[in-house]
């Protein structure tokens, strides 16, 4: 049986961190606010995996790349990177700094291709391709371009196509539960066809543990993504996945201090294939 997983996710714009309420941004901190007020190492017990995404202008990219390096460092679990990806070169150099997968959205839409690219050079399961949705006079659009831009096909036919692409996972996200602490949009997973056999994301909208458990509880769910820095700063990643552990949820078992000796020696044994 798949495991389900609790991703925790950090935006970041034009040299700081953001929190996002319906695609609209609040700055946080900088790195050096991350690193004071988040213990990044003891984070990682309690999650799955880690997504941080660059919503800058194109003037940060060089600042976004050395925070996904910094911040990668801390963390023993998965790194998923996305945001400004337009060529493979783009690709290439989010994995270069530190991330295991990559999140594509708009280009999805430009350009279907840079799917098939990545999947010939890191493996279809690198891929996690995000949607948008957002009500409109009743009806569901996606929004590309941080949700500045709609995308005037049918939500179905759009999904339909991206989940018989080259992909391990898609992300769908809704902009209107997006840092409201309401609880997920499970309307969303109507898009999803009923034959697919992707791995399905869900996020916006959630303010606090019992949200988490609701979205994990839902069997077309296979990992729950939430963004709401403040929530969840003390203790509550530790006490949600305590909670979900002692309901039975089928949650991976991370061996933190196994891990942490793993990649010790991995640095050593690095540092001297440099040295000779």
């Amino acid at each position: 049986m798949i495991k389900k997983r609790i991703i925790f996710t950090f935006y970041f714009y034009n040299g700081y961190f953001v929190q996002s309420r319906n695609f609209d941004i609040q700055k946080v901190g900088d790195l050096k606010w991350i690193k004071t007020n988040f213990d990044l190492e003891k984070i990682s017990n309690f999650i799955d995996e880690v997504a941080i995404i660059n919503i800058s202008s194109e003037d940060y990219r060089e600042e976004f790349l050395f925070n996904l390096k910094e911040i990668s460092k801390n963390f023993l679990i998965p790194i998923i990177a996305g945001g400004k990806i337009k060529t493979i070169d783009d690709v290439n150099s989010y994995f270069k700094n530190g991330c295991d997968k990559v999140i594509i959205n708009s280009i999805i839409h430009k350009n279907p291709n840079i799917i098939n690219e990545i999947s010939k050079i890191y493996g279809s399961q690198s891929i996690v391709a995000s949607v948008d949705l957002k009500k409109v006079e009743n009806n569901y659009l996606i929004f590309t371009e941080n949700g500045k831009k709609k995308i005037k096909t049918e939500p179905k036919k759009v999904i339909k196509e991206i989940c018989e692409m080259n992909i391990g996972e898609i992300l769908l996200r809704s902009i209107d539960k997006d840092g409201s602490g309401q609880g997920l949009d499970f309307n969303l997973l109507n898009f999803i066809p009923d034959d697919s056999l992707k791995n399905v994301i869900l996020s916006g909208g959630i303010g606090n543990t019992l949200h988490i458990e609701n979205g994990l509880k839902n069997e077309n769910v296979n990992a729950v993504c939430t963004g709401n820095l403040f929530n969840f700063i003390n203790d509550e990643l530790k006490n949600t996945r305590e909670i979900l552990l002692n309901k039975n949820f089928n949650l991976p078992s991370w061996n933190h201090l196994e891990l942490k000796s793993y990649k010790k020696k991995f640095e050593k044994f690095s540092k001297n294939e440099k040295i000779n």
